[in-house]
């Protein structure tokens, strides 16, 4: 598998259709009970968070793709720097169905911010730093 794209630009997400690849990994990213950034469990969980009125950030990520685990770190700094909205993290590729549907997901990871009204704005930055989250964050809310 390459990693660029077909303009020449580097690959910074993992196609959503890879079969066979959730068994490839060790651990889960952003562990409950030890991450700034909460978790969200279920298919009910996550319309909860994008129906609740209040805008939220929901990364779609999968514990196998080397770039949801690259910017673990960035989430996490950010999700403790952040006290304007709450940063969630929702494992998608055993729910790619869902995810397709209703969180913008066409690849992991998928960093969305989730408006008021419910809409889920996709992050298309390669840019995954606490900067540029807080950024995209005020500039879709504005």
């Amino acid at each position: 598998v390459g990693l660029t794209k077909k303009d020449g630009s580097t690959k910074t997400e993992c196609g959503i259709h890879v079969d066979g690849a959730e068994r490839t990994w060790d651990r889960d990213l952003w562990e409950e009970g030890s991450s700034a950034v909460k978790k969200i469990n279920t298919e009910e969980e996550a319309l909860e968070v994008k129906n609740s009125g209040k805008a939220s950030i929901v990364t779609v990520y999968a514990p196998w793709c080397q770039f949801s685990q690259a910017m673990e770190d960035a989430l996490e700094d950010y999700a403790k720097s952040n006290s304007d909205v709450d940063v969630f993290s929702f494992r998608g590729d055993d729910k790619r169905e869902f995810v397709t549907e209703n969180l913008n997901t066409s690849s992991f990871p998928t960093v969305n911010v989730i408006k008021p009204d419910g809409t889920a704005v996709k992050y298309e930055s390669e840019e995954r730093t606490p900067e540029a989250f807080a950024k995209f964050l005020e500039e879709t809310l504005a």
